[in-house]
């Protein structure tokens, strides 16, 4: 089969952090024959033909340093500016335009919507032209965009009119589409697996006695991830008596702020900013395997944007890691609270901290609980399974 992604990030080289499972969608469906082409938006003047075996096309919707919309952690918190409106508007009427002459002539049998709004549009235009099947993949944040405005939700709502298929990454994912769009569509919820490299986990051992308590944490430093809350349940541990360190893996527009929490909390010698780890390098998986509980501190941020899944706790469980999660988002479709990993309130440092010092002291339960994870994420979140689910979407079978 020939499909074509729309998508408004897509990775810039096979080590990008943007979206690396979209990619690794593509690379999956390579693998089984499939020809895979990508309509994406351009960023600084990037132009870009191929990526792992995939055909990129980018479209360029502004001047090269204002091509800053898409692909960064904080475009999206952006979007209140007037600037950032104009913007928009820009990358929506370039991006229609360069949808009508990249389609014309074409011919797809699946075109795949990421982040459907606002790319279902291109998609329309792809369909109408090439007579595509349409599939919208729904995360979460472009729902919770929308959720405020009622002109919006009219405009987003007309434009699922179009879709043949419409997936979505996580059981609370569906619901927010339910919540915004009522029950008249079929629904498919079809997450996607880890980005690491395959492996079975080597079982946790319990921290050595007399060591550090070692923390880790993984992924953007923004807002929705909370890592503010991590930071300040680690100064709780501290004051506790608790020898703990944490590592840091990840960049973002928070990474100075952060780094000033720390300092006024006086735990610079207990964090390690580690910066950025490529998703599937030795260095992060080394990373995970050298540490004794991984941490999603994630929240509903002041965007109401949350997890939409929440992908490098599948990533910790790959490694037979406990997992600490907040219970907020897709995370809880991954992780049933003292069953595959455990669950606190978001934006509770206190409750965090209780909860890292209850796992450090029946570990071997917790052990039991890790090894559980890994075996329902296999059972649950794995590559086979979303590429037989997405299969069976893009053809339209019931």
């Amino acid at each position: 089969m020939n499909i074509c992604f729309i998508s408004s990030s897509f990775a810039r080289n096979e080590k990008d952090i943007c979206a690396p499972w979209i990619l690794r969608l593509a690379q999956e469906l390579i693998a089984r024959g499939w020809q895979v082409s990508v309509f994406v938006s351009s960023h600084k003047g990037l132009r870009q033909t191929e990526c792992c075996g995939a055909k990129i096309f980018r479209f360029r919707y502004s001047l090269k340093a204002w091509e800053r919309l898409t692909h960064e952690d904080r475009s999206p918190a952006l979007l209140h500016k007037f600037s950032q409106r104009l913007l928009l508007l820009s990358y929506m009427v370039c991006g229609s335009v360069s949808a009508l002459f990249f389609f014309a002539g074409k011919k797809f049998d699946v075109i795949d919507v990421h982040w459907p709004f606002p790319q279902a549009v291109f998609g329309i235009i792809g369909k109408w032209l090439t007579g595509a099947r349409l599939t919208y993949y729904f995360y979460a944040s472009e729902i919770l965009l929308v959720e405020k405005s009622p002109a919006l939700k009219r405009f987003c709502a007309w434009l699922m009119t179009f879709a043949d298929e419409i997936v979505t990454i996580s059981n609370p994912s569906k619901d927010l589409l339910i919540r915004n769009f009522g029950t008249g569509y079929d629904i498919k919820v079809i997450p996607f697996g880890t980005t690491m490299p395959a492996a079975a986990p080597s079982p946790s051992r319990p921290p050595a006695a007399g060591a550090p308590l070692k923390l880790m944490y993984a992924g953007k430093l923004i807002e929705r991830k909370g890592v503010i809350y991590l930071i300040r349940a680690l100064k709780l541990l501290k004051d506790r008596g608790v020898d703990a360190r944490l590592k840091l893996v990840g960049s973002g527009y928070l990474k100075d702020e952060l780094k000033a929490a720390v300092t006024e909390l006086g735990i610079e010698n207990e964090v390690d900013f580690a910066g950025f780890l490529p998703s599937q390098s030795k260095e992060l998986s080394d990373a995970y395997a050298g540490c004794d509980i991984f941490i999603l501190p994630s929240i509903i941020d002041s965007r109401g944007d949350t997890e939409g899944l929440g992908y490098v706790v599948l990533d910790a469980m790959s490694h037979g890691k406990p997992v600490i999660a907040s219970a907020v988002g897709g995370i809880t479709d991954m992780i049933k609270d003292g069953e595959t990993g455990f669950l606190v309130p978001e934006k509770d440092p206190a409750a965090l901290a209780e909860k890292i010092i209850f796992v450090r002291d029946n570990y071997p339960a917790a052990q039991k609980i890790a090894a559980a994870g890994w075996d329902f994420a296999l059972n649950n979140f794995s590559w086979e399974n979303a590429v037989k689910g997405l299969s069976a979407a893009y053809k339209g079978d019931r």
